[in-house]
């Protein structure tokens, strides 16, 4: 089992944690998740197979493995905004601007 701590913790190692949004990043919440799971004391219950997909498919995601086989023509996205203001939009600190201005 401490194969599968060693390579999660190399995957992670890779994965950006976004600052701006405390508290709902994926980032964090799987390094979260891998404290919990391969932290705890019933590890035997998890399936050998089971681990290594959930590790093959992070590994694409970090690896941009289906954005570089399928690239993106459109710098925007359905809302008409780029990725950057995406991210602004989703980011904690406007989101806590718009909660204040609702009351």
């Amino acid at each position: 089992m401490s194969q599968h701590y060693k390579n999660f913790l190399s995957l992670l190692e890779r994965w950006p944690v976004d600052k701006s949004k405390v508290g709902r990043d994926l980032g964090q919440y799987l390094r979260d998740q891998l404290t919990v799971v391969l932290g705890s004391s019933n590890i035997v219950a998890v399936k050998d197979d089971r681990l290594q997909r959930q590790f093959h498919s992070l590994e694409n995601i970090v690896n941009d493995v289906h954005a570089n086989r399928y690239p993106r023509t459109l710098k925007s996205t359905a809302t008409g905004l780029t990725g950057e203001q995406c991210r602004e939009v989703l980011s904690t600190e406007f989101l806590e601007i718009i909660q204040k201005k609702k009351e």
